[in-house]
Parts: structure tokens; C-alpha cells; sequence
């Protein structure tokens, strides 16, 4: 039941049978990752649970915290991703993001599924179960908060890059590269375009190299669909490029990175959506990852990450 109620915000999921491929971009961790839909939901499914059990286990307040826990759980787990969570729909539109840590890192299951396989073969009544307990919870928590202080060095190495080009702007993000929180793409924003580059915390130089990347909004100005561009931008939380290949626009969302940009600065980004009229976008946010979990890109971003 845990595990279930962990899973529920992403029953938004189901909608993309229905809907664009742009509204599900948009709508996907809306309404049902709120914390108001979480304040509802959570209490009224812990009742329904204890309704269901309570003749043989638990209890109200041990059902409603079950439930609504771990539904906050996968809340704050999603916030640190880079995708943004509208925490707070349906009174604001604005997608939350801390951008400490990639959607699927292994370092930070791990524990976890040592502790649940432990907790499955050890008896309910062994007091050892609270030792494995805190033991997964601990050291995900443990790993979690490595990755909040590496994402502030990131951000400061940065801010002495972008000094030493000696450009002004208040827009800096550093994001996650590929199932790590040790390599970063770093992005300066400024009037007419993005610095970006790459930095990994065993960098013996902390000061990133930069290359520029222009915003190319002039390549906009043939689409009708204005409406679908105002959505994308929306979902890119101003970080975007827009760049045209073989007579097809591209809209690049920069916060997802490049699939192998610490090689090569001019790789393809990882999010990008095909603007051509029909054109098959429903796994957008999945292609860069599966061109990114190729060997040689593994291999090559596994060197980087040991430093420059």
C-alpha cells in the first residue's frame, strides 16, 4: 500500500493517451503532484485503508501517515529533479525545481532496494528490521544531501566563470549529467543567448569552460502554433534554444543538458522536440536518455567525471 500511494502522483500519466504530446509535457506533474491534492487525497485514502483493515491491523493515524508520507515523499523526490513540479497548482501555474539530482540515480536507490529486499525475508517481529529501516533511509538521505552540496559548487564555480568572462546575469542553474550527482552542466543566461559548460566536483581547475549557444528565436517566426510554443517555453523555465537541422526546427530545452556536451559542445541536446508539422514527439524526455546510456557516451562522460 506504501509502495502504491509512493506511485499515485503519477497517475497523470494516463492522460497522454488522450492529449498532445505538448499538453502532456505540460501537464505531467501538475495538478495530481500538488501539495493540495496531497492534503486531500492523503487523509481520504489512509481513511478508505483503515476502513478496509482495521478489524486486523493499524490504525487511522497510522494509515493517513502511510499514505500521505509517501505521496510527499514522491513529491520532494520529483522537486529535485530538473523536469519541475507544480507544487502548488491549481493557484499557480509555476513549475518547482531544485535540479540536485537525475530522475533515476543509482547511488541513491541502491540503499533502498538492499533495505527492501531485507525487509521482505526478515521476519515482521525482529527488531532488526528498523536497523535495516534506517540504514536505507539513511544512506539515500545521506546521498541525497551530497548531492545538494554539490549542486552549490556547481553554482559557485559557475558564478567565478562567469565573472571571468565578465558578462552580467542573475539566471544560473546547474543541473545533473546522466545517473550521477558528480559531473554538472552548469548555464549562464544572459540578453541574447547561454553560456554553458560542464564541471565535475574532482575538477582540479573548479572554474568550467564556457561555450556560447544563441537562444534562436528568429527560427520561430514561421510557425503558426504559437500556442504549443508559449507551452514549450513554459515547461523550459526560460532555459531554451531553438536550432534548425536538415530544414527541421528543433526546440531544445537546456535544463535536461546535452547527450555528450563534455566531449563535444556541439552534441545534441538531450530534450529536444521536433517543431515540424506531425512529427513524433511522444518520447522526448526518454530519447536523450537512451542515446546518453550508450557505451562510448558512459565510458566518456565516466572520464570526465574523474576530472579535468
Amino acid at each position: 500500500m506504501g509502495a502504491l500511494a509512493g506511485s499515485a502522483p503519477d497517475i497523470d500519466a494516463v492522460m497522454n493517451f488522450f492529449i498532445s504530446d505538448v499538453d502532456a509535457l505540460v501537464m505531467h506533474r501538475g495538478i495530481t503532484h500538488s501539495i493540495f491534492t496531497a492534503l486531500i487525497f492523503g487523509p481520504l485514502f489512509g481513511w478508505l485503508l483503515w476502513r478496509l483493515y482495521k478489524k486486523r491491523e493499524g490504525t487511522f493515524r497510522s494509515w493517513t501517515g502511510l499514505v500521505t508520507i509517501n505521496i510527499f515523499f514522491h513529491l520532494f523526490l520529483d522537486t529535485c529533479t530538473v523536469y519541475g513540479t507544480g507544487l502548488l497548482t491549481p493557484f499557480t501555474e509555476h513549475r518547482y525545481a531544485f535540479d540536485t539530482i537525475f530522475v533515476a540515480d543509482p547511488l541513491y536507490t541502491l540503499p533502498l532496494i538492499v533495505a527492501f529486499v531485507a525487509l521482505l525475508v526478515i521476519h515482521r517481529d525482529r527488531p532488526s528490521r528498523m536497523r535495516w529501516s534506517v540504514f536505507g533511509l539513511g544512506i539515500s538521505a545521506l546521498y541525497m544531501f551530497f548531492a545538494f552540496v554539490n549542486h552549490n559548487s556547481a553554482i559557485n564555480a559557475l558564478r567565478k566563470a562567469v565573472d571571468e568572462k565578465g558578462f552580467a546575469t542573475s539566471r544560473l542553474i546547474a543541473t545533473p549529467t546522466l545517473l550521477n550527482a558528480v559531473l554538472w552542466n552548469v548555464i549562464a543566461k544572459d540578453s541574447s543567448g547561454y553560456w554553458i559548460g560542464y564541471y565535475s566536483i574532482f575538477d582540479s581547475d573548479p572554474t568550467p569552460e564556457l561555450f556560447y549557444v544563441p537562444t534562436g528565436n528568429e527560427l520561430l517566426n514561421k510557425f503558426e502554433n504559437a500556442d504549443d510554443i508559449q507551452k514549450l517555453k513554459k515547461f523550459a523555465l526560460g532555459y531554451y534554444s531553438v536550432s534548425e537541422q536538415d530544414g527541421e526546427i528543433w526546440f531544445n530545452v537546456l535544463r535536461f543538458g546535452q547527450v555528450n556536451g563534455w566531449q563535444n559542445p556541439k552534441s545534441k541536446f538531450a530534450f529536444s522536440y521536433d517543431l515540424s508539422p506531425g512529427a513524433e514527439n511522444s518520447m522526448v524526455v526518454q530519447a536523450g536518455r537512451i542515446e546518453g546510456s550508450k557505451r562510448a557516451v558512459l565510458e566518456s562522460m565516466f572520464q570526465r567525471m574523474k576530472g579535468r
